[in-house]
């Protein structure tokens, strides 16, 4: 049968959760064809090994720590009209490849593509909105969230807490790539402390502390999403495929609030702190879901803040393995994949 995927290109998290996905319907689907629809990171990682279509991206100003949501709509004055054009560009090209099954990660555009599901992990129950760019942002995906019911579009949200299918709503577990048990550990490794920050270069700047400070401590670091090599370090820049062997056998991590990052340190059971990036409300409600297993930090601390912070962390490791492993859950990846490939046993286009 036939999927599209339409993925967004910002930062790594929504990518490699779908790819969780495809490589799950894969198995199901043996003849599966699978089309990428994306832009930015999302082309750069799938282009190789799939037909993709690329879309007009949206531009993320994303340096230092904080979303400047001013900043974000200058970069994006032409949003609307580069919208319009992935909704013609995707819409034209599901007329001609007919396919089984879309589904969309993240994209607003993809609201008012023909007979689409989205994945979204934004809850508004989590969303707390104390200043003006909060509120924007509160008010921006509130209105998508709205947009969907009238549309009748099923929004897929993977949860920590599984609840009740309501409305257009479908529940599923944390999205992984794969189970602990599934993933080789790198025995190297077992008593590192990842520190990751992914496709953004929000994170850059408190990976540059962490670097300075590590000296103080009797740990070993070991950074994705930022190059470094010294005593106490090292660093990658770019993207590891095997990064969940390092998950696996690290003994703590410490992040930005991406949903996806947080969902697989917990899924696996390993401390977390977090930093969610400034005024970035999906990235607060995130932590806000997941703040009693997981520790919270200000990503506009100093770097004695930051130190004093990481000590407490590491003091508190074996109480919040504790409480890690008393969390019952699944891989969503399986529910959705299962899902999908049901409803896209039932397409229109199917030929008997």
């Amino acid at each position: 049968m036939k999927y599209l995927f339409i993925i967004t290109g910002i930062a790594y998290g929504h990518l490699t959760r779908e790819e969780a996905i495809i490589n799950k319907i894969k198995e199901l689907d043996k003849k599966a064809e699978i089309i990428i629809a994306g832009y930015e990171t999302s082309y750069k990682h799938f282009r190789d090994d799939y037909q993709i279509l690329k879309l007009n991206s949206i531009t993320f100003p994303n340096l230092g720590f904080k979303l400047r949501v001013t900043k974000l709509i200058y970069k994006n004055y032409n949003f609307i009209f580069y919208s319009i054009k992935n909704i013609v560009l995707i819409n034209r090209f599901i007329h001609e490849f007919k396919p089984d099954f879309v589904i969309s990660d993240w994209e607003p555009f993809a609201l008012f593509v023909k007979n689409s599901y989205l994945i979204w992990n934004y809850k508004p129950k989590y969303s707390k909105a104390n200043n003006l760019s909060l509120i924007i942002q509160k008010v921006f995906l509130n209105a998508g969230y709205f947009t969907a019911r009238v549309l009748r579009k099923k929004i897929i949200i993977p949860s920590l807490i599984k609840e009740n299918n309501i409305k257009n709503y479908i529940y599923t577990g944390l999205i992984l790539r794969s189970i602990p048990d599934k993933i080789k550990s790198f025995e190297k490794y077992k008593d590192f402390i990842i520190v990751m920050i992914g496709g953004s270069k929000y994170g850059l700047e408190m990976a540059r502390k962490i670097k300075n400070i590590s000296s103080g401590f009797n740990e070993k670091f070991i950074f994705f999403g930022y190059k470094c090599k010294s005593k106490n370090c090292i660093g990658y820049k770019e993207f590891k495929d095997d990064y969940l062997s390092y998950l696996r056998s690290c003994k703590a991590v410490i992040s930005l609030g991406g949903y996806s990052g947080i969902s697989e340190s917990v899924f696996f059971r390993k401390p977390n702190l977090a930093f969610p990036i400034k005024n970035h409300l999906e990235q607060y409600t995130s932590v806000e879901e997941f703040k009693d297993y997981i520790e919270i930090g200000d990503i506009e601390s100093s770097e004695e803040e930051l130190e004093n912070k990481i000590k407490e962390f590491l003091m508190n490791l074996e109480r919040m393995k504790k409480k890690l492993n008393t969390l019952r859950l699944s891989n969503g990846a399986d529910e959705i994949a299962k899902f999908v490939y049901e409803k896209a046993k039932l397409s229109p286009y199917k030929i008997p």
